[in-house]
């Protein structure tokens, strides 16, 4: 088989594993006693370790020969820390169940993108990358459509089975990645001959800084915005089954694959950085409209539109995201250090995104709480555009 292929079948088996139980976890927490404050303790500690420790891991996948073997372990990690949490409840003990999965979350996105640079190199990483982004969210859907369909049927327990036997899947395909096939000076952004980049000046790059901050403005926007709509959703009633949980994530994810099959075939046509420009723009512009949407209108078409415009944005940043930090560092060495930096600042505008949404959304009202959403991504998107002929002159896609 060739590593290709290998890889996506492997991202779309580790798509449902590598948040461990997602959603499920605080219900799982609540069938078995822990109380808000504690399930919202152990989430924010497992997302701050995440974020303190994204560049530094990033920086390890940079040295590292051994990006097969920590994929592995982390696999390992989040499929025993499940497994545990299915046998023993307690609260010191989720806590760090949940620090160990974080940690293996935050290591194996810029391990993913490593080894796919590495099998590939840099002229068919943005094709590669749209296949990851498409086999990544049909992974996500088909977990989410087993996980709904059996915890229906079977209880939440069943959620720790489907996360165990894709785990191992996940392990099959892994083995099926040769060594020889990943080249691990290509795969850190090196390129023979030139001189590497002190690993200082990764984090002062301009266009580095650009890019980060249009991912933050992003994710401030996009985080809270879907799990706003569910809460206003359950407060009109319309969420008393579950069901419109589970057709908010089909419509989204469905969505995200279409885009992504979209984005490989644009980008291989249009092989300048104005096409990478126009669909970072759309990403943040969709948002913008996305919020004038949720805020104005409350019944299901609004909301259906709603999902649609989510699949659409978080579709394309997902494929932009390492590709854009691959065409900017490409020579530096250290791409995945770059990477991992961009993936901080998207997690730090994902973590504020709910306190902006819901402190606003508290004290003014939904409507007010969407319109802050969309100004963030409104900020994002006029400091895209305003850079535009810094980064036309300085980036070069492949």
């Amino acid at each position: 088989m060739k590593p290709q292929i290998a890889l996506v079948l492997l991202i779309f088996c580790i798509a449902d594993v590598q948040d461990g139980l997602g959603p499920f976890f605080g219900v799982f927490l609540k069938e078995h006693g822990f109380l808000e404050g504690e399930i919202g303790i152990i989430s924010t500690f497992a997302s701050l370790c995440a974020l303190i420790f994204g560049v530094p891991l990033g920086i390890l996948i940079d040295k590292t020969r051994y990006k097969r073997l920590l994929v592995g372990i982390c696999i390992s990690i989040i499929c025993l820390a499940t497994f545990g949490l299915l046998l023993y409840q307690h609260f010191i003990f989720a806590m760090f169940g949940q620090f160990a999965i974080a940690m293996s979350g935050a290591l194996l996105a810029p391990a993913f993108a490593s080894i796919t640079l590495g099998i590939v190199g840099i002229e068919k990483y943005n094709q590669q990358t749209s296949k990851n982004e498409a086999f990544r969210h049909g992974g996500q859907l088909f977990g989410a459509i087993l996980c709904f369909i059996f915890a229906l049927y079977y209880g939440i327990t069943s959620v720790f089975i489907i996360t165990i036997l894709m785990g191992m899947c996940a392990f099959i395909f892994l083995n099926l990645i040769k060594e020889s096939s990943i080249n691990h000076t290509v795969a850190r952004g090196e390129v023979v001959g030139t001189q590497k980049v002190p690993l200082r000046k990764i984090f002062s790059n301009p266009n580095i800084l650009i890019l980060a901050f249009s991912v933050f403005c992003f994710h401030l926007s996009n985080a809270y915005m879907l799990p706003l709509l569910s809460q206003r959703a359950h407060s009109m009633g319309v969420d008393s089954s579950g069901a419109y949980a589970a057709a908010t994530v089909i419509i989204a994810q469905s969505t995200m694959i279409f885009v992504c099959i979209t984005c490989g075939k644009l980008i291989k046509k249009h092989k300048t950085f104005k096409i990478y420009f126009l669909l970072m723009a759309l990403c943040l512009f969709e948002l913008v409209i996305r919020g004038g949407i949720a805020a104005s209108f409350s019944s299901i078409p609004g909301m259906v539109v709603v999902q649609i415009l989510d699949g659409i944005g978080a579709g394309l940043i997902g494929i932009l995201v390492p590709v854009l930090c691959a065409f900017i560092l490409q020579g530096s060495g250290h791409f995945n250090a770059g990477f991992a930096f961009v993936m901080t600042c998207w997690g730090i505008g994902a973590a504020l995104s709910g306190s902006l949404g819901g402190i606003i959304a508290q004290k003014l009202g939904y409507f007010y709480a969407y319109g802050a959403l969309a100004l963030a991504a409104f900020i994002g998107l006029v400091v895209w555009i305003l850079c535009f002929n810094r980064l036309n002159r300085s980036i070069k896609p492949y």
